[in-house]
Parts: structure tokens; sequence; C-alpha cells
């Protein structure tokens, strides 16, 4: 039980560090893409590599900020 705690407890930091500090992180990636004129496939894949998103976790920062 203790060890099942332990693993839920570094899966919620990570989430947090995850949706705290690379949060903007990753705003400001798919802003500068866009300026860019990279596509959206392009910057799909490479906001899943880059900050080790699930596609779906990918697709919702896309469709939230793009």
């Amino acid at each position: 039980m203790c060890r099942a705690f332990e693993e839920w407890q570094e899966e919620c930091i990570q989430k947090g560090i995850a949706t705290g500090i690379t949060q903007g992180e990753i705003i400001g990636t798919l802003k500068t893409y866009k300026k860019f004129s990279v596509s959206k496939e392009e910057t799909l894949k490479n906001i899943i590599t880059d900050f080790s998103l699930s596609e779906e976790d990918a697709r919702n920062y896309m469709e939230k900020y793009w």
C-alpha cells in the first residue's frame, strides 16, 4: 500500500511540474510555431516529443492555444 501511495505521489508531482512550469513553455512554443507558419501536424509532433505529452494532451493544447 505504501509503495502505491509513493508512486501516486510521484505522478502527482510530475503532473504538477508539467502543468505548472511547462505549461507556459508549451504555450510559448505553440505561439512561436504558429508565428513562423509551422504546420499544425509538425507542431503536434514536436510538442509531443519535446514535452513528453500524450497525443490527447498535445491536441488539447493545440485546440486551446493555436
